[in-house]
């Protein structure tokens, strides 16, 4: 027991002191621009690992949505159907970790994949970073999917890659997409890309400060793969290919 409140109390004190950091630095700055590059990185770096300094705003730390045993009636009951529908049944797990493992377990696979590959099904608790269900409208406004919004992203996202890259790809589809909630949402999305030739999967990272603007963090290729350039593609690039 004593183990479980220590994690949500650090938990607690890591968004507080990342909240005051904030509030602190809005009214050291005077320009908005400067200040929204401060809360959530600029859209011209390429902020491809995982910041895991609390001291950092842009720190992406996951944290148990609610302490177990807690919540209100009407709020586990919601929290459990959720649940339910990331994992299945919690009796159905082939173990029974600890909030502290599990804590451990998803930042690991946060760090490690950068924020695109997450085993939810493994979890027994609500985090505050989660998947995405295309078919809902959790963050998109009705009568929009979150599906449908994260295409838009996407497809914003590969015509910057293909300005910076000199290709030609389209959007395809949304394969997934996670969703980290602090001082408004950080999208990790995952999504198919095609041109003439070739099938391709992209990672973008897009950041809706505040929920009220959107700021397109990168674009790649999902580590692994590379893209076949033609001539005409090695004419228009400006830059040599970015490698990952």
């Amino acid at each position: 027991m004593l183990g479980l409140l220590v994690i949500c109390w650090a938990c607690s004190i890591d968004k507080c002191v990342k909240f005051q950091r904030i509030t602190e630095k809005r009214f050291e700055l005077s320009s908005p621009n400067l200040e929204l590059g401060f809360l959530m990185g600029s859209s011209g770096e390429s902020d491809y690992e995982i910041i895991t300094d609390p001291f950092d705003p842009r720190c992406v730390s996951a944290c148990v949505s609610f302490y177990p045993g807690t919540e209100r009636e009407d709020v586990k009951l919601r929290l459990n159907a959720q649940l339910e529908r990331i994992r299945g049944k919690e009796e159905n797990l082939p173990h029974n970790r600890t909030l502290q493992q599990e804590y451990d377990l998803i930042n690991d696979q946060i760090v490690k994949s950068q924020g695109f590959d997450v085993d939810f099904s493994e979890l027994r608790y609500l985090f505050d970073f989660r998947p995405a269900f295309l078919d809902d409208s959790e963050v998109a406004e009705e009568p929009e999917t979150d599906g449908e919004f994260f295409g838009r992203l996407a497809k914003e996202a590969i015509e910057d890659y293909n300005k910076r890259e000199g290709t030609s790809f389209e959007f395809v589809e949304v394969e997934k997409a996670n969703i980290y909630m602090n001082s408004g949402e950080i999208y990790f999305i995952t999504f198919v890309a095609k041109d003439h030739n070739q099938t391709k999967i992209f990672q973008a990272k897009v950041r809706n400060i505040f929920c009220s603007k959107i700021d397109h963090s990168f674009c790649r290729l999902k580590p692994g793969q590379e893209v076949e350039y033609d001539e005409d593609s090695k004419e228009v690039a400006k830059k040599p290919r970015v490698q990952y």
